[in-house]
């Protein structure tokens, strides 16, 4: 679903500590302590522990490549009814973290201690994201081990093997995930003496740079509420929805109106240029590249009154400097001149992609 925004103002301010991308070997690490019979989840990121509750998985919205030179986890459906699972129809795009090395975050299951002779039993909790998404979990032989098409019932359940496994985990949408997942193990033969069931770990993946970009503002208990991390959400009640925040630059926790992404103003600026003898409205503003894969597109609207149905796209594009390799500066220039008009008015409209 596409979502759009234009500009207003006001202000508020708070600190939050945001999640972090592991662009990593990643390892998930459910550990028991037979004393206590209490698990203990982490994530081993190259060899680094980190806490999954504070972590998250990013995924590039890009096609992916050969498997030695892999660029994206974007992917497209094959047509066997076998691929009926991964909920999008064939030949449509899907997102997958690849069993096979995708040279970004590339996420697996650690060894399994030795305390456990048997697999361990991986169950899905709950699954959260995109709206209509689903989530799948499959080996390379479509051998679907977790899957949400149909809810979740307690036939998602797998054995994790005893040693270091790679799994696909595949996602029918971008945008924002978390996948909650339980453990059980058991210390004897047979599936015998059972451990206690842990609580749910949430791993996070953001699929997209808009994505990325919302789970680097927002801490896991903020990320996944819309009315706070949402498109149209405006947690620091400046007038700002997070869309134009993102698409400008803004914080979308702090009211400041420079950016510490291009360290330009957030909000654009509107001046009068003279052209011959005639003057004209112009805008000024910041936006991501178009090469970057933003996932927003801008289109600069003029209007002679405020009435909805009256604004129109258009002007002349004056100039398109570079500023870093993520974000330029435009100005646009009316091509209806003042003394054409009583009254003119200048927007920059937002539609998230």
């Amino acid at each position: 679903m596409k979502t759009s925004c234009c500009l207003l103002l006001l202000g508020f301010s708070q600190i939050s500590f945001a999640l972090e991308p592991l662009i990593a070997h990643i390892d998930i690490d459910p550990r028991y302590d037979v004393a206590t019979n209490q698990w203990t989840w982490k994530l081993i990121a190259n060899g680094v522990d980190k806490n999954p509750e504070l972590s998250y998985m990013p995924g590039r919205d890009l096609p992916s490549g050969p498997t030695a030179a892999r660029t994206g986890e974007r992917h497209v459906r094959p047509t066997s009814s076998a691929w009926d699972f991964l909920g999008v129809a064939s030949g449509q795009n899907l997102w997958i973290f690849t069993q096979l090395n995708n040279h970004y975050a590339w996420l697996g299951f650690h060894d399994t201690q030795l305390s456990f002779t048997q697999a361990l039993q991986i169950r899905l909790h709950s699954v959260e994201g995109p709206a209509g998404g689903v989530f799948s979990l499959y080996n390379a032989s479509t051998s679907v081990l977790l899957n949400s098409i149909d809810g979740i019932s307690s036939a998602d359940v797998f054995s994790k093997p005893q040693s270091h496994a790679h799994m696909n985990w595949a996602f029918s949408k971008k945008g924002m995930w978390r996948i909650s997942l339980t453990v059980q193990g058991f210390l004897g033969s047979n599936q015998s003496n059972p451990s206690a069931i842990s609580a749910p770990v949430p791993l996070y993946f953001a699929i997209g740079d808009r994505a990325q970009w919302r789970a680097s503002q927002f801490t896991g208990d903020q990320v996944m509420n819309d009315e706070l991390a949402g498109d149209l959400a405006d947690p620091d009640s400046d007038g700002i929805c997070n869309l134009l925040e993102y698409a400008f630059g803004g914080n979308p926790l702090s009211s400041s109106q420079s950016s510490v992404e291009h360290f330009g103003p957030i909000l654009p600026k509107v001046s009068i240029t003279e052209v011959g003898l005639e003057r004209f409205m112009q805008i000024q503003f910041y936006r991501r590249i178009s090469s970057s894969n933003p996932e927003a597109s801008y289109n600069v609207e003029w209007n002679s009154s405020l009435q909805p149905e009256t604004w129109n796209t258009g002007g002349v594009i004056v100039s398109t400097s570079s500023i870093s390799s993520k974000w330029e500066l435009v100005v646009v220039r009316d091509s209806q001149s003042i003394s054409q008009a009583t009254n003119r008015f200048v927007r920059v409209r937002v539609t998230g992609l």
